[in-house]
């Protein structure tokens, strides 16, 4: 079982330190989620990915269960992005997010 945070990718980016050029290459390709060192846009697809050691992408398809962690309705679009990948099977949230997420997707439908 892995369990992973999910963070908005403008918040994540300034948290790990990117730089000028990076986060407009973010913006380029309009990331809105991060986990695992991962940019994700909003379909899912990953627009970037930071140099470093641990957890990559196709390791996630040898972990039986895939939990993300991610609350307050600021990261709705975060978590949907990520959630859009396929990999998480589960994902721990709270009302805030939830709710947002509803809104969204409504407005999409």
């Amino acid at each position: 079982m892995l369990f992973h945070g999910i963070g908005s990718a403008r918040e994540m980016a300034d948290r790990r330190g990117l730089s000028i050029a990076e986060v407009h290459y973010l913006d380029e390709k309009q990331a809105v989620g991060e986990a695992l060192r991962y940019y994700f846009d909003e379909k899912g697809k990953i627009v970037y990915e930071v140099p470093g050691i641990g957890l990559e992408m196709n390791d996630l398809d040898r972990i039986t269960t895939v939990a993300a962690v991610a609350g307050g309705s600021s990261k709705a679009r975060a978590i949907e992005a990520v959630l859009a990948n396929g990999k998480e099977t589960v994902l721990i949230s709270d009302e805030g997010a939830a709710r947002r997420i509803l809104q969204i997707t409504e407005r999409k439908v």
